[in-house]
């Protein structure tokens, strides 16, 4: 047998015809001579001669690539396949436009949907809250200023707006006139911590001489600390006559002069001292005052009216209804000829009713009620009655007739709804609102709308009561 390790001896190459030296032979048979691409031939001793390396040899000569047709670049005879030169390594074909669009929605749905469900989640509960109307409600309620006292009554504060208007009169008419000057003062107990009485009459003479009495019977605090006691009085001038009307002045009490008391009892007007005339005066008509009267009585009532409607507070119910005005004028001072200038000042007093007492005294006349706590609907359609001999300011308690068709509604502790629903499934909702008797109804509302159920913090969570309307 021949050995496989000899060159082959029948084959028509010399053995020493190595695969370097057909390739050689094969590239300068492929171009013609006057071809400027023609590989140069460098011979080269046999002897000497470097192997090629074949995996860097161009497989296919310059112009044999470019003399090939169009539809074999292509793969055959599909020219739709676009044709890649074979020495070229592959490149990484780009991701497209709308693959990454693709890509960023996907994500940002995800990543939104997480936020919704696990940051952003949210639930409402629409609660109906348990109520009865009263078509016809009409009871005469007892209301009393002492806060403190809640079984004697509905408690109420009062609100006060005060206006003054005035009108300069015609002096018509020549009059005689004899008045006292009076004014308030104010006397000081500066002596001792004991209380001091001054009787009826009591001089007190100001820092020009003239003398004034007290025509009722005091007693002045005594001294606390420092403090020296104080009271307010009305004096009224020893004679007739304009010299008597005074601008804020001292005075003294003469009855204690040559005592320790004298130094440590004084008194100061509180505004000026007026009203003193004597002789002929001229003065405005009775009628012109009158006329004056009623036009600016009518004006300020309207205007007290609407500042009272004005005053709201938390947790009260204003009984606008039941509000009183009075009207303080200086008319003693035109008919003495002091002034010629009239002047009216309307004071308007409103009751300010708590609002959670009068609800529950009301729903005492509903007949499931059981000392829950309510409140009240549809208040702006009570009425209140109120005596014209009963004064707000001065008597306590009132009675007051009220009527009207409220709306008796039960109250529920939101927080505590809130704590029963939180953390807890959807299912569990209406069972939980079934064992809370202030709710006749209630439906939740989560965001998202997927949500299963409720957030573990109750900020969370929004209670929302709704109404039907009557």
């Amino acid at each position: 047998m021949q050995d496989i390790r000899k060159p082959y001896t029948r084959s028509k190459s010399s053995p020493n015809q190595s695969l370097n030296h057909r390739v050689e032979e094969f590239e300068s048979n492929s171009y013609s001579q006057e071809n400027e691409d023609a590989p140069v031939h460098i011979p080269m001793d046999r002897r000497a001669r470097v192997r090629r390396n074949i995996d860097k040899m161009e497989m296919f000569p310059r112009k044999m690539r470019e003399e090939i047709p169009e539809d074999r670049r292509g793969g055959g005879f599909n020219s739709d396949i676009p044709y890649r030169d074979p020495r070229t390594s592959y490149k990484r074909r780009k991701t497209s436009l709308g693959t990454w669009i693709f890509i960023i929605t996907t994500v940002v749905l995800v990543t939104g949907a997480g936020l919704l469900t696990y940051v952003f989640n949210r639930a409402t509960v629409t609660i109906v809250p348990k109520h009865t109307d009263i078509n016809d409600y009409h009871k005469a309620l007892t209301f009393t200023q002492n806060l403190a006292d809640t079984g004697g009554g509905v408690p109420f504060i009062i609100a006060t707006s005060s206006i003054s208007k005035s009108k300069t009169l015609v002096l018509s008419e020549t009059r005689k006139v004899e008045a006292k000057a009076s004014g308030k003062i104010i006397i000081y107990n500066n002596f001792d911590s004991n209380t001091q009485k001054l009787i009826k009459s009591t001089r007190f003479e100001s820092n020009n001489g003239k003398i004034y009495r007290i025509n009722q019977s005091i007693t002045v605090p005594g001294k606390v600390g420092d403090k020296p006691g104080s009271i307010e009085v009305t004096v009224y001038a020893d004679s007739y006559g304009a010299d008597y009307n005074s601008a804020p002045t001292d005075f003294t009490i003469p009855g204690f002069k040559g005592t320790a008391r004298y130094q440590g009892f004084f008194a100061r007007s509180d505004g000026a001292i007026t009203g003193g005339s004597s002789g002929n005066v001229s003065i405005a008509s009775l009628s012109d005052i009158n006329a004056a009267k009623d036009e600016l009585a009518i004006e300020l009532a309207q205007e007290v009216k609407d500042s009272l409607s004005n005053i709201k507070q938390d947790g009260y119910i204003g009984m606008y209804s039941a509000s009183e005005i009075t009207y303080d004028d200086n008319q003693q001072e035109v008919l003495q000829g002091a002034s010629s200038v009239y002047k009216v000042t309307a004071t308007g007093y409103l009751m300010l009713a708590d609002s959670s007492a009068l609800a529950r005294t009301i729903a005492h006349d509903v007949r499931d009620y059981a000392n829950e706590a309510v409140r009240l609907g549809y208040e702006d359609t009570l009425v209140y009655t109120r005596k014209d001999t009963d004064h707000i300011a001065t008597s306590t308690p009132l009675s007051i007739l009220v009527e009207g068709k409220p709306r008796v509604i039960w109250v529920s502790d939101e927080n505590a709804i809130k704590k029963l629903v939180a953390g807890k499934n959807r299912s569990e909702f209406k069972p939980i609102m079934k064992t809370i008797d202030s709710i006749e109804s209630a439906e939740i509302g989560f965001s998202p709308m997927w949500l299963s159920s409720f957030p573990t913090d109750l900020n969370k969570i929004s209670i929302i009561e709704s109404l039907p309307k009557r």
